[in-house]
């Protein structure tokens, strides 16, 4: 899994990227806020999703990315009560392609690589079956844990609209390459990859960052 990850990262670093003089680069910091989950509890009210992320720019046009969070579930219907709580990171690279002229010194256009794990416990405390011939049946799931490994490619943007401020989105393919294999029920959502629909994955993230500058 490791290995593929880092097979992406040098393709990437193969890439023709613009030329750019390094002679005034200063290293930044920009931390930011995922404000897609907010948006996401309003249309899913049982879901609430936070994200906090972190890229260091210590190359000009090179970044390392840091993106962790917290997600729980929570639904409450006649037939079945499901609830789990858990947590996530994202570790990988970001490239700008996007030449830096006078006007748009600090705008980014990003090609994006993330390894990605996401771990949560879930229980499904009531579950009903109804039958009109058998009876209804009542079952439960026990608490039980469930993790997942994946990696991810995109592309983004980043746009200063004050001094230091940003706005920005990604949009992300996910490919999940392992994952719990002993449990009574998949998860209703993976932490930090989405929903369980399958081995692959399209996620639209926005962004709000303040960038620090290092020197």
């Amino acid at each position: 899994m490791l290995r593929y990850f880092f097979l992406l990262t040098m393709v990437a670093y193969s890439l023709p990227l613009l030329p750019a003089n390094d002679t005034l680069f200063a290293p930044s910091i920009r931390v930011g806020l995922d404000v897609s989950g907010l948006a996401r509890h309003l249309l899913e009210p049982e879901v609430m999703d936070s994200e906090l992320s972190v890229d260091i720019e210590w190359r000009k046009n090179h970044f390392l990315a840091l993106e962790a969070g917290l997600v729980s579930v929570n639904v409450d219907k006649e037939s079945h009560r499901y609830q789990s709580d858990g947590f996530f990171f994202r570790l990988g690279p970001d490239f700008n392609v996007l030449g830096r002229g006078d006007h748009n010194p600090n705008d980014l256009v990003l090609l994006s690589f993330r390894y990605g794990y996401g771990r949560l416990k879930q229980e499904a405390p009531f579950i009903l079956i109804s039958d009109p011939y058998w009876g209804d049946f009542e079952d439960a799931l026990d608490s039980e844990s469930y993790q997942a490994h994946w990696l991810e490619a995109g592309l983004g943007l980043k746009a200063e609209v004050f001094r230091h401020f940003f706005v920005g989105w990604a949009l992300r393919g996910r490919l999940l390459v392992a994952r719990s294999s002993r449990t009574g029920m998949d998860p209703y959502i993976i932490s930090g990859y989405g929903k369980h629909s399958g081995s692959t994955n399209l996620m639209l993230h926005y962004h709000l960052m303040y960038r620090i500058p290092l020197r």
